[in-house]
């Protein structure tokens, strides 16, 4: 069906538009830091559930939203835990490693 392939395709794009907006920022960081790779993930999961806190804090407001969506704080955090969980676990479309590098970070 044309609809679901289409709404395929706008899932991808935004996965990739939203992974490629934290890749720059990580190589940015990595880039004019002396902080170790682990300790840029941290922070790029600190402002992940930082947003997620403003967004459900919005959404509890009492002003309500059109979208509709009711946070549910432990079953949110457990989604968000294992999209990280599994998506770490796969293996890269592009491995880093193979990457020649444009300078040093």
């Amino acid at each position: 069906m044309q609809l679901d392939h289409d709404i395929e395709e706008e899932i991808a794009a935004a996965r990739d538009h939203i992974r490629r907006a934290v890749l720059a920022a990580f190589c940015g960081v990595l880039r004019t830091t002396r902080f170790q790779p682990m300790t840029v993930l941290s922070f790029a999961a600190m402002a992940v559930g930082s947003i997620y806190r403003e967004i459900a804090d919005t959404h509890c407001d009492g002003q309500g939203c059109p979208c509709g969506w009711e946070p549910c704080g432990a079953a949110d955090i457990d989604a968000l835990l294992t999209a990280l969980a599994t998506t770490a676990q796969l293996r890269p479309e592009i491995d880093l490693r193979l990457v020649k590098a444009a300078g040093k970070a």
